[in-house]
């Protein structure tokens, strides 16, 4: 009777060690890794912050619910029918090889899913976290003159940020890298103008986004705004110190820390954007906002 009790309850619990037994060993791997975020600044609370922990907490908790719902049933069915089996005419045939096989292949593709899944959460909060830091250290602009819009809907992806210059529109993608655990940490990344050059790889995937996103931006503008409105891509590194070679400055991407609000100040093209074509621009990029629910 007690094998029997526990058999469907160790059916139940095994899944779920093993995959979490493999998410130990992956975080583990991490450590030693030794890679940590470039970031140093504190981030501030945003508008209902507490609101939106509660909110989360309080979707976990039914998730919770449903999930024991869900399962409660065949488990204690699943207790009761082999609480009555005779185990002494139960063999190893084919019909039990298939259900192993199935079981083990289940186990395989939680397991892998499990680590794809963590890999990609980890990506986002990395993300988000740069994004809310590029978010904060730009909102001084808006004492300057300068309006800040952030994650705005485009063409099947979004912008991270737009800031209205006074003599050019900027197109801000905000990337998240970091720091390698090889060595001593550096957060120091070079900038040739065509290449991004971090302490451990280089990449120019980064320059070619803002390039796309900026465009997009521009003929928007032109069609909503009615007028040709200079657009500046730009990608932000916030936590990275940039080292500029000659090349850099030239250009058609800008490369900065979020901090250097004055490269959101400098003439881009000589013309100060005129007080109507700036309200036709903010009121063009409100417009891309979803109404609420």
């Amino acid at each position: 009777m007690m094998s029997a009790l526990l058999l469907p309850l160790l059916a139940s619990m095994l899944p779920m060690a093993l995959v979490l037994a493999v998410l130990l060993l992956a975080r583990q791997r991490e450590r030693r890794q030794g890679r940590r975020s470039p970031l140093s600044d504190k981030l501030w609370n945003g508008p209902g912050q507490q609101l939106r922990h509660e909110l989360a907490k309080s979707d976990e908790s039914l998730d919770t619910v449903l999930l024991v719902s869900v399962f409660s049933g065949p488990l204690l069915l699943a207790t009761w029918a082999l609480s009555r089996m005779d185990w002494s005419t139960v063999g190893l045939g084919i019909g039990e090889w298939v259900y192993v096989i199935a079981f083990a292949s289940m186990m395989l593709w939680a397991t892998r899913k499990s680590l794809r899944l963590r890999a990609k959460r980890l990506r986002l909060h990395e993300g988000l976290k740069a994004e809310l830091m590029t978010a904060q250290l730009l909102l001084p602009l808006a004492g300057k003159g300068c309006q800040v819009f952030h994650d705005i809907p485009a063409d099947n992806f979004n912008l991270d940020h737009v800031v209205i210059g006074p003599y050019a529109v900027f197109m801000v993608e905000t990337k998240s890298r970091k720091k390698s655990g090889k060595g001593k940490p550096s957060a120091q990344v070079g900038y040739d103008g065509k290449t991004l050059h971090f302490p451990d790889h280089a990449s120019k995937k980064p320059l070619e986004q803002a390039r796309h996103q900026a465009r997009w931006l521009a003929d928007f503008l032109r069609q909503a705004a009615g007028e040709a409105t200079p657009v500046v891509p730009v990608v932000a590194l916030p936590g990275w110190f940039i080292n500029y070679s000659r090349d850099a400055h030239q250009a058609d991407v800008l490369v900065l820390n979020p901090k250097m609000h004055n490269a959101f100040m400098e003439k881009r093209g000589g013309t100060l954007l005129s007080e109507s074509l700036r309200a036709r621009i903010s009121y063009a990029l409100a417009q891309r906002y979803p109404a609420p629910d």
